[in-house]
């Protein structure tokens, strides 16, 4: 099931690929070459952790080396993806209205700055994505109240506002957890796409990582 998660993670960076695009064809010649010579000294990354400290074993042979590959894949990508995080560091929302103002009666500029802002916040929110399947799991397991309005996981106490995986309708999923009024549970998860999963947390299988 890691699989299918690794594999929504490179579908959400593919989503971006126009963007940096765009944003790459707009450098000077100077720019383009050193941040090619970033991403070729970054392609292929740190290596990746063995199957056996991720958490979850592996059913064979083929299946660890298709997760090996595709951590390896993820990894590659997130370090080409850093180049382009620095790139919208330095032209925040801040810096644009010191240095680029746009006309506000002017729809088509507009429309060219709603687009930049969109498609950056975007592509930090896949870097979050990223970072987060990046790390090791630290737990993994049924959650179990603690007595004390808490849900635990091998010591790990689950609090509001934590990213965790968790096992819904025989797939991995991930989300923020959050409190709900209106839900039948009292919580709810909130997805990297604000996808919504009211979700009962009384012996749900989840994973923290850290």
């Amino acid at each position: 099931m890691e699989f299918e998660l690794w594999l929504f993670a490179v579908k959400q960076l593919a989503q971006n690929y126009a963007m940096c695009q765009m944003i790459y064809s707009q450098l000077s010649d100077d720019e383009k070459a050193e941040l090619r010579k970033e991403y070729e000294a970054s392609v292929g990354g740190s290596p990746a952790p063995d199957a056996e400290s991720s958490g979850s074993p592996a059913p064979d042979t083929r299946s660890d080396k298709t997760i090996k590959e595709y951590r390896d894949l993820l990894n590659s990508f997130h370090n080409a993806m850093s180049i382009v995080e620095r790139f919208l560091e330095k032209n925040s929302v801040k810096y644009l209205d010191s240095h680029l103002p746009i006309d506000v009666a002017n729809p088509d500029e507009v429309f060219l700055r709603r687009s930049f802002v969109n498609l950056g916040m975007s592509t930090l929110q896949t870097m979050q994505y990223l970072s987060h399947i990046a790390k090791p799991i630290v737990a993994e397991g049924k959650l179990a109240p603690d007595g004390n309005g808490n849900y635990v996981i091998d010591g790990h106490v689950v609090n509001e506002g934590i990213f965790l995986e968790f096992f819904y309708i025989n797939r991995w999923e991930i989300g923020r957890l959050c409190k709900g009024e209106d839900s039948a549970y009292g919580y709810f998860f909130l997805g990297f796409r604000n996808e919504l999963f009211d979700v009962n947390l009384d012996g749900l299988l989840v994973r923290i990582r850290g």
